[in-house]
């Protein structure tokens, strides 16, 4: 099943660069799903410290 996504465009330093290509590789996750992953973290974080 598709589900709708939208495309962004994020500028990186080459070190946070680096660190989201080892995060893929070593996780086996597409960069983009490291990302998707990170929001989706931060955001029940950040949840979290607003109850």
């Amino acid at each position: 099943m598709a589900t709708n996504k939208k495309r962004i465009t994020v500028s990186l330093t080459e070190d946070q660069y680096s660190t989201l290509e080892k995060l893929a590789k070593d996780k086996g996750f597409s960069k983009s799903a490291i990302l998707a992953l990170a929001l989706e973290d931060y955001s029940r974080k950040e949840l979290e410290q607003k109850k």
